[in-house]
């Protein structure tokens, strides 16, 4: 260094190898310059490196020509000189300096004669622009250092480059893995909130993506979570269940989710081994918590609307005058059953009657043929139970295309499940029950209203310890 803010590069440059800044800067282009570079392209390096970090390349004038002229090749002074003025501008590439009482001009470099003493100073992006333009052999090999420098620095880049990458990719599995830790616990915590025979609402990620190639989740309702997740995962790629809600309806939670607003027009259907499967949501632009919000909002509307309290305290009043009336009541299901049993024994016996008196004249004994008086026993309007069956048989009807017509309402069938009575499709159940002797439970199934009110007056469930609450305990 020199007391004027100058540095004299050809010093440093043969007086400073590599080794000085290996022990500060071990990096992969430290060592491939090393290993590869000649002595004096080493010293080449630290040089151009000190003066990046402590100088500014194009505006600190610091090179000063009287000490790298020689060095670079040139036999006289004046034939760097010139080189300086024919390819680079004074004051932005090199600046003159120069006492003004000697009469030194800033603006021409003297080349003829003369006894003042100039000072040349060049930038030190101007000297290694300089070096490449001597046209010397040290300025060859400058050029060659160059060039073997860039094909180094390209190889420790792609090398980096490729060490970054594979940070990137370990550190995208570690964060993968944390994320499936983390929807395994989450999963496993809300199985554990919905036990088996518990109504939800839920709805899961998968990777299948719809015709548009739109992100999906999966939505629907159920009373064994665990089971339907499991079903899920055979159906459908990677489901990983987010949330899912407790409630007291999930088949109106579920329909009240494909008409809402929010829902309705992003409601998809995919082909899955040759199968249509529905239930799904396109979730892009969307986030997890406005689905949440939505699916919650939906299921307070639904489930504690004014409509629905009103219709509880009508049902609860409704109860209570049957449980008032029960004096009257108690053996209404004893008389069912046995006015049941006994339609079927008299039907059995007229058939076992008419085939006995049907025998007694066959083999010509009809003096004494058995008789026995079914027609005292009369049902309400005066006509014998066993015709009142048979007639009642008789006026229901098969018609041409298939279907049944009673009492002005057409059906499929005449027998049916309950769901096929309660939704219309048939007329009675295969036990005599219309869709008037049937109700929809608070747990969704459909059961006989007879049975319900029997149940309700006993309290047979609780007897039996089935549906217990803390505060009821069995006899």
């Amino acid at each position: 260094m020199q007391t004027d803010g100058s540095f004299n590069i050809v010093e440093l440059i043969e007086n400073h190898p590599i080794t000085r800044l290996s022990g500060t800067y071990q990096n992969n282009l430290l060592k491939k310059i090393k290993e590869n570079f000649t002595d004096n392209e080493q010293q080449l390096f630290v040089a151009s490196f000190y003066s990046y970090l402590n100088y500014n390349q194009r505006t600190d004038f610091v090179i000063d020509l009287d000490n790298v002229w020689k060095w670079l090749g040139f036999n006289q002074k004046f034939n760097a000189k010139y080189m300086l003025e024919k390819n680079f501008v004074i004051d932005n590439d090199y600046k003159i300096i120069a006492p003004e009482a000697s009469g030194a001009k800033k603006n021409t470099i003297h080349i003829k004669g003369g006894h003042n003493k100039e000072t040349i100073m060049l930038t030190i992006h101007t000297f290694k622009r300089f070096c490449l333009k001597a046209a010397t052999k040290k300025s060859e090999q400058i050029h060659e250092y160059y060039i073997k420098l860039e094909e180094t620095i390209q190889d420790v880049i792609q090398q980096e480059t490729d060490e970054l990458k594979l940070q990137l990719e370990n550190k995208d599995r570690v964060i993968q893995k944390s994320e499936n830790e983390k929807f395994i616990i989450r999963e496993k915590t809300l199985i554990d909130q919905f036990p088996k025979n518990t109504q939800c609402i839920y709805y899961g990620i998968i990777d299948n993506l719809s015709d548009n190639g739109e992100k999906l989740i999966k939505f629907g309702n159920s009373n064994h979570l665990k089971l339907r997740i499991m079903q899920h995962r055979d159906t459908y790629q990677n489901f990983r269940l987010m949330n899912s809600f407790k409630v007291d309806n999930k088949l109106q939670i579920e329909s009240a989710i494909k008409e809402h607003s929010f829902f309705k027009d992003r409601l998809r259907s995919i082909t899955i081994k040759n199968k249509n499967h529905v239930e799904l949501l396109s979730i892009d632009g969307i986030t997890i918590p406005n689905i949440d919000k939505a699916i919650k909002t939906i299921i307070m509307n639904v489930e504690y609307s004014t409509e629905n309290y009103i219709k509880l305290l009508d049902e609860n009043q409704s109860l209570k005058k049957q449980l008032w009336e029960r004096g009257e009541t108690d053996n209404t299901h004893a008389v069912i059953t046995l006015t049941s049993e006994n339609k079927r024994l008299l039907l059995e016996n007229n058939k076992l009657f008419r085939k006995y008196n049907a025998l007694l004249r066959k083999t010509g004994n009809v003096d004494t043929p058995l008789s026995h008086d079914i027609s005292s026993l009369s049902s309400d309007n005066g006509e014998p139970i066993n015709t009142n069956i048979i007639k009642s048989i008789k006026r229901i009807t098969k018609n041409k295309d298939g279907k049944y017509i009673i009492n002005g309402i057409t059906y499929d069938k005449l027998f049916g499940s309950r769901h096929d009575v309660w939704y219309g499709n048939a007329y009675k159940t295969t036990g005599e029950l219309t869709k008037d002797d049937l109700i929809i439970n608070n747990t969704g199934k459909i059961i006989s209203k007879k049975k319900s009110i029997h149940e309700t007056v006993y309290d047979r469930f609780s007897q039996t310890g089935v549906n217990l609450t803390p505060d009821r305990e069995p006899n």
